[in-house]
């Protein structure tokens, strides 16, 4: 009777475990130890002021590094919501890279996460990540493993996809007379209202495309997120100070659903 007992609660135990896989799609945990041997220079940045005095940046070591390829490696620290220190260091591809390696480490300087980041604007939770997610406790254990193109299992326009159509995208399209009549007042142009075409202001703009990957500010200033239903992407295209274009596309075909353009209010 008691072997029975013990047989049922593994099964119990073992039931539960495969239900919390289940439910964490993309997730893995490794079956065996593996150490990172990844850490923050701490020492490099230790004597570095809260506040820098002007021209004092130039004696102490830089933040940012430049490699002989263009990429850059951008190091900050701070403290979290815990109060607990953290370091961070971004490593950024040259164009026409879409996206950077995003590392987080522990106070004791141990590697704590590595994400492949959207290079483009984002709030939080609807940051665009890429290939697997990696994370660690503070002895540098591998503790689990995400694989980020899980989410978008139930789409067909997965992220590198809508990447490619914004790569085509024309900036504009159309115009309403509103907006010829605004092109020409900001832009000071001499054409006559009804002669205001999309390629005219994308000239003046020296902008074509929604998303110029050999520009680094051009792909800096789009802003994605799938929506709630998973039914649409939303792209919003900043050409500050001039406005934003909106645009909203099917996940699933990846054609235009609809393209609005908002004049500027910003200061």
């Amino acid at each position: 009777m008691k072997n029975i007992k013990q047989i049922i609660f593994i099964f119990i135990v073992l039931s539960l475990f495969n239900c919390k896989g289940q439910t964490e799609e993309g997730v893995q945990y490794p079956k065996e130890k593996i150490m990172t041997t990844d850490r923050f220079d701490i020492e490099r940045f230790k004597n570095y002021p809260k506040v820098l005095k002007l021209g004092e940046e130039k004696k102490l070591p830089s933040k940012i590094d430049t490699l002989p390829d263009g990429t850059i490696i951008d190091y900050s620290w701070g403290k979290g919501l815990d109060k607990k220190k953290y370091y961070s260091k971004k490593t950024i591809p040259p164009v026409p890279a879409f996206s950077y390696i995003d590392k987080e480490y522990y106070e004791n300087g141990v590697l704590k996460q590595e994400r492949e980041v959207f290079l483009g604007q984002s709030i939080n939770s609807d940051q665009i990540r890429f290939g697997v997610s990696k994370y660690y406790d503070e002895t540098g254990q591998l503790i689990k493993t995400v694989d980020e193109l899980v989410k978008y299992d139930k789409i067909r326009v997965k992220p590198s996809n809508l990447l490619e159509i914004l790569k085509r995208e024309p900036l504009f399209v159309s115009f309403t007379k509103e907006e010829r009549k605004h092109f020409i007042e900001i832009f000071q142009l001499n054409e006559k209202i009804d002669e205001i075409t999309p390629d005219i202001v994308n000239k003046a703009l020296k902008k074509h495309v929604i998303l110029d990957p050999d520009s680094r500010p051009d792909v800096e200033n789009v802003f994605l997120k799938l929506s709630e239903d998973e039914k649409s992407w939303n792209v919003i295209k900043d050409i500050y100070p001039f406005g934003l274009i909106e645009l909203n596309i099917d996940a699933n075909s990846g054609k235009i659903i609809s393209r609005t353009y908002t004049e500027e209010t910003r200061p």
